[in-house]
């Protein structure tokens, strides 16, 4: 059992022994080694070579092993130690005089981390996120389900009420979700970007930010940074393209250069199921 992820995760052993073991096992080849091969060779713009291939399994797998100890309070606290810096300066610019801010986030690096690390921080948040994703008792946030099709309406009014009282909005705009969506080419690429988070930050004229929470060796950095908003003048979906294109182009140097923040590669992995609480 402990020569698999799900073991890994259950082993008796502090979090940071448990990163270590994934380093060795990430030297070992396998079926789903054999597969990320694959995908490496038809993205050639991302994947190069073998410390690419360790690197992308070690945090796919890195990322299931955190996600099972954020989904238990008995483990979470663990999980939130691996944070080694936090550059926050941005977020506390935007949310100068109580005015309402929008996280925007990715689904690159450990998964749920940052959602959880601003729940710590008692934020005044509400977060588009699966209702089963919930932090481990935390239970002072609001959490909408951007996935729910009858309930998209409620959730635009849900957020833009928050964001007019000072909330804080953490969303992502990386899914296809929503009714309308936008598709960007970015390093041989082709993804699919819900339109609702640049929609509602043009009619909101809410401050946004970028968020992330990234692997750096076997320790997590925390980072916000503005988002500029496109020029107003131009028609709304042509603002929310261009939205989207500034914030895909913020996340390319992660996609590129730090294969362990590639979330989307979790098919490369076992996955491990939540923890009981």
């Amino acid at each position: 059992m402990a020569d698999s992820v799900a073991g890994i995760a259950k082993l008796p052993i502090g979090l940071p022994a448990k990163l270590w073991i994934l380093r060795l096992a990430s030297k070992r080849r396998g079926p789903r080694h054999e597969e990320l091969i694959s995908w490496g060779a038809a993205h050639p713009e991302i994947a190069v070579g073998e410390d690419w291939l360790s690197k992308a399994w070690w945090g796919a797998a890195a990322g299931e092993i955190v996600r099972w100890h954020l989904s238990s309070s008995r483990h979470r606290d663990a999980a939130l130690k691996l944070v080694a810096e936090v550059e926050d300066s941005a977020l506390e610019e935007a949310r100068k005089n109580g005015q309402g801010v929008i996280v925007a986030t990715a689904h690159l690096g450990p998964p749920q981390f940052l959602l959880n690390w601003m729940v710590e921080q008692r934020f005044p948040l509400l977060a588009w996120t699966a209702t089963q994703k919930r932090p481990a008792g935390a239970d002072h946030a609001t959490y909408l389900d951007p996935r729910q099709q009858d309930r998209r309406s409620f959730l635009l009014v849900k957020s833009t009420l928050h964001l007019r009282r000072g909330g804080i909005l953490l969303g992502a705009a990386d899914l296809k979700t929503g009714e309308r969506t936008v598709c960007l080419e970015r390093l041989g690429m082709q993804r699919h970007f819900s339109a609702g988070l640049p929609a509602l930050a043009r009619e909101t004229t809410a401050p946004v930010v970028l968020g992330l929470a990234l692997w750096k060796g076997n320790r997590v950095h925390i980072r916000f940074q503005p988002l500029e908003m496109p020029d107003s003048r131009i028609p709304g979906e042509e603002q929310d393209r261009a939205w989207l294109e500034r914030y895909w182009d913020h996340m390319q140097s992660a996609i590129r250069h730090t294969p362990e923040n590639l979330r989307f590669l979790r098919w490369a992995v076992e996955l491990v199921e939540p923890s009981a609480p």
